[in-house]
């Protein structure tokens, strides 16, 4: 049985489900051409691209897509987001943060309670993320978190940010329990 926190906390942040309140600050970051430019979505153009988002990601926790938005403490103000879905056995996650909070180590410490809570999960056995090849902050990020690489996927996904030609990315995995 999954069981999870709407609420993580570690010694710098404070990972809680999102509210309608948090739109603004999402929109901050979500809207920095920069901060979007590996995601598989363009920059959000309007504050309403982001409510309906998390109206959607309201919907989508009973299901096993869970969505949080990072805070540093004791300020409540979101500095960016870390999102897990959960499929079978297998869980992967991604997150986005706001620029001015890049190099201090935020997302990874983010993405390790994610990772830590996943593969503790009875069923987990799998916890994966991708990155673009040339995203080499995002490599070191996972690889921090405890992923390892297992190899390039050729043409995996479209970042329109980018091209519209699909591009590699690397996948990033732990496991346990495998044979």
């Amino acid at each position: 049985m999954l069981t999870t926190s709407e609420r993580f906390t570690t010694e710098r942040l404070v990972l809680r489900r999102p509210h309608l309140s948090d739109a603004e600050a999402i929109f901050e970051y979500a809207s920095n051409p920069k901060v979007i430019h590996y995601m598989d979505y363009c920059p959000r153009t309007d504050v309403s691209e982001v409510i309906k988002s998390l109206q959607d990601k309201f919907k989508q926790w009973e299901s096993g897509n869970f969505s949080w938005v990072l805070t540093i403490k004791p300020d409540d103000r979101p500095i960016g987001t870390i999102a897990c879905c959960v499929e079978g056995h297998a869980a992967d996650f991604g997150y986005l943060l706001n620029q001015k909070y890049w190099g201090q180590g935020y997302a990874t410490e983010a993405a390790i309670v994610v990772v830590q809570w996943a593969i503790s999960q009875p069923g987990i056995y799998r916890v994966w993320a991708t990155c673009d090849t040339e995203n080499l902050a995002s490599a070191r990020v996972l690889e921090k978190s405890g992923l390892v690489c297992e190899g390039r996927l050729r043409c995996y996904q479209v970042r329109p940010n980018i091209s519209a030609i699909p591009r590699d990315a690397f996948m990033y995995a732990k496991v346990r329990g495998a044979g």
